[in-house]
């Protein structure tokens, strides 16, 4: 039902993709709508939140009732009379009922419900790093599946380039102006384009299947209609600076923040291991009612009796067993405060890496656009010597070829420099404000 539930989501966006595919924030909503790991996060907090509601009862007093019914054969033989046996036979039965409401514990009772609020909060956030990273797979995926459809196209292009020459070629080898080898020079680019373009479908059928996975989709593709979009060669943007990114992920990145929760159920934890050394005081009452029935009970009504008190109870030793408590919640917080510091070094790092892989990918990108429209300029100036007698096909060759090259470095730098700037997007958690 979960399943049918968010295929008739995703309807619209379906219908939507059938003329024009999917876009990247598409694929993005569809796969945190449909992936059982965001499901899966989902019901982790509500177990943080169930935790919270049991640790709060401990505010609440708690009454419970007893009750039996049995028959019972006794016999007596008193020590001051050594001659005489008492014996009974008689049916018992008895209910009662207890109340014990904790006043007092060394405020372990507040630690632990603070601690189970903090841990909510932790869930939530762990929650988030799941979409994140779902997310960072989702954008892969689709980055990879934007350049094989591109090297697709590429490839289909330059096969239905060579098969024209082909075709003019075998025209001008029947008219005796051309040898044959030149007919078969043609023939051997078209196939190797055709080889090409089939190990191009390959990687996109293989980014299309990790995405279907990653939608939890129930076939192991993507429908036709839901094929990723075709790159849009828009202009690069601006690479973001460093301080300015660190400073947002360190405030924004959801496994780091709950690093910080997690700090803060430790810390809670230290205060309720310290309040377990405490005298815990409670307030305590009961109410019992025994009935007896048989040979010695005759005309006797039942025994009632009450207490309502106040019962303290101290541990003075444990064996060590309340201290080593204390000092294990405080050395996981201090492990926890080396684990944060790691992840902050590698925020850091992965930064600096990404940052400077964007600006790298652009410069790049710029140049490949350059030469990539400089490569048709060529490979049309040649096709016209060419087809004039003036260049040899050897020339038109490495023309043809640098242009087909240029073309997959031209897609290739593209989707490099998107993906690193979606990755910076993912990497700071910025990504997820939009979603």
């Amino acid at each position: 039902m979960k399943t049918l539930f968010v295929l008739f989501t995703l309807i619209p966006s379906m219908l939507l993709a059938q003329t024009n595919g999917l876009s990247l924030a598409e694929v993005r909503s569809m796969v945190l709508a449909a992936n059982p790991s965001v499901r899966e996060s989902l019901q982790r907090i509500a177990a943080a939140e169930a935790v919270l509601k049991q640790v709060r009862s401990a505010y609440l007093p708690t009454i419970s009732m007893t009750g039996s019914y049995g028959h019972i054969d006794a016999s007596l033989h008193p020590d001051s009379m050594p001659d005489v046996r008492f014996s009974d036979s008689f049916k018992q039965a008895a209910a009662g009922m207890q109340g014990n409401w904790l006043l007092f514990d060394g405020f372990a009772r507040e630690a632990r419900s603070l601690g189970a609020k903090y841990g909510v909060r932790q869930s939530k956030e762990l929650s988030e790093e799941t979409r994140r990273l779902l997310i960072l797979s989702a954008t892969v995926s689709f980055r990879q599946a934007q350049l094989a459809r591109q090297n697709v196209a590429i490839a289909e292009r330059d096969h239905a380039y060579n098969k024209n020459l082909e075709e003019d070629a075998r025209k001008r080898f029947l008219a005796g102006a051309l040898p044959e080898a030149d007919v078969h020079n043609f023939s051997i680019r078209a196939l190797q384009a055709e080889s090409t373009a089939l190990q191009a479908r390959l990687d996109y059928a293989v980014g299309c299947t990790v995405l279907a996975e990653l939608m939890a989709l129930p076939e192991a593709g993507l429908p036709e209609g839901m094929r990723p979009v075709s790159i849009d060669f828009a202009a690069p943007g601006r690479v973001p600076s460093m301080d300015g990114e660190l400073q947002y992920a360190l405030a924004h990145r959801p496994d780091f923040k709950a690093i910080t929760s997690g700090q803060l159920v430790l810390a809670q934890q230290v205060r309720a291991a310290k309040g377990d050394l405490m005298p815990k005081v409670a307030a305590v009452g009961e109410v019992n009612y025994t009935d007896k029935e048989g040979w010695g009970n005759i005309e006797q009504h039942g025994n009632y009796d009450s207490y309502v008190g106040v019962a303290a109870s101290w541990d003075l030793f444990a064996g060590g067993r309340k201290v080593n408590a204390v000092k294990q919640a405080q050395a996981e917080m201090r492990a926890l405060e080396e684990q944060q510091e790691a992840l902050r070094l590698s925020i850091r790092s992965g930064l600096r890496q990404r940052i400077n892989e964007a600006e790298t990918a652009k410069a790049v990108f710029e140049r490949q656009e350059k030469i990539h429209d400089l490569s048709i300029k060529v490979r049309d100036s040649v096709e016209k010597s060419y087809k004039a007698g003036m260049a040899s096909i050897t020339r038109l060759n490495e023309a043809q070829t640098d242009l087909v090259r240029a073309r997959g470095a031209y897609s290739s730098s593209y989707i490099a420099y998107r993906l690193i700037l979606n990755e910076l997007d993912i990497e700071t958690g910025r990504v997820l404000e939009s979603l």
